[in-house]
């Protein structure tokens, strides 16, 4: 009869060194995949809100041009933008402007047949010319 005590201890399967370094190895990869993952969800929001500013800013550029077509001065309009009658927004330029060539120079000549309006909302920003 054969002595069977040698082959008792062979038999197959993983020894505890070789799963611990698998739990620690897929711990690493998991850390890192959580960490690439959430910054590419909280990145994915920016697109959004990029195109919710732009989307507020033709909101109120068009409440301004609005006012523009039915007639209202340019004078009340540039009163109306600067104090914030339109909505939500910040006043980046509201001037009377014209063109010497092709520089945009300020108007002192108290025609004020130009004006120009920059508004912008967060890191968005629109600018329209109203001439008389």
């Amino acid at each position: 009869m054969k002595n069977d005590s040698a082959h008792q201890y062979s038999q197959k399967g993983f020894t505890l060194l070789e799963i611990i370094i698998t739990l620690v190895l897929v711990s690493i990869l998991g850390a890192m995949l959580v960490q690439v993952m959430g910054s590419g969800m909280i990145q994915s929001s920016v697109p959004v809100t990029m195109a919710q500013d732009t989307f507020s800013l033709n909101q109120v550029m068009e409440k301004i041009t609005a006012d523009y077509r039915d007639g209202v001065a340019l004078t009340q309009i540039k009163s109306d933008v600067e104090s914030g009658n339109y909505g939500d927004y910040t006043v980046k330029t509201s001037a009377y402007i014209k063109f010497s060539g092709v520089n945009e120079i300020p108007d002192a000549s108290g025609d004020n047949d130009m004006l120009k309006i920059t508004i912008s909302f967060n890191d968005q920003s629109l600018t329209v010319l109203f001439t008389e």
